[in-house]
């Protein structure tokens, strides 16, 4: 990608031009250009990693900095509010501690693994894992899944018929 370029006045600290390429064709500082008047450099700052699920990145103000010759756009990353989470996390029931998806797949996912371990024959202290309402793997023994996925299967019927 060609490097863009701002034009920024000294004078009266604001932005005259921003996203330009280089004004001269052979890389050359223009002639004539008044004194007051900068060429910065547009530079992205690499987006910092966060957890989408508790936090957001937001873009910080552009930094322009004459002396280094850069205009510079940063992020910053924020917690988000105990609501925003509510609002991002899909329907769901919480049941020991895990949030169990209630859409349509994750309870036919329910049911079909219930059949399997049923006709498996599994000892009640075996392992199985699901994956919670953020996609998480959570374990549990055959006996807490299906003790917990009968809770569940109430709570789905409940929801379907009220």
């Amino acid at each position: 990608m060609a490097t863009k370029y701002t034009v920024y006045n000294t004078d009266t600290n604001s932005v005259e031009a921003a996203g330009r390429p280089w004004p001269t064709a052979d890389g050359s500082q223009p002639v004539g250009m008044d004194d007051n008047l900068a060429l910065l450099e547009e530079v992205t700052d690499a987006r910092p990693t966060y957890d989408s699920k508790t936090h957001k990145l937001e873009k910080d103000a552009i930094a322009y900095d004459v002396q280094a010759g850069t205009a510079t756009q940063g992020w910053t990353v924020i917690a988000l509010t105990q609501a925003e989470i509510d609002e991002r996390t899909p329907a769901h029931v919480e049941i020991n501690g895990i949030k169990w998806k209630t859409d349509e797949a994750s309870q036919a996912a329910f049911s079909s693994m219930t059949l399997l371990l049923d006709k498996s024959g599994m000892a009640d202290t075996d392992m199985v894992a699901i994956k919670d309402a953020h996609d998480v793997t959570q374990g549990l023994t055959v006996a807490q899944f299906q003790a917990d996925v009968l809770i569940y299967g109430l709570h789905c019927y409940s929801q379907f018929h009220s």
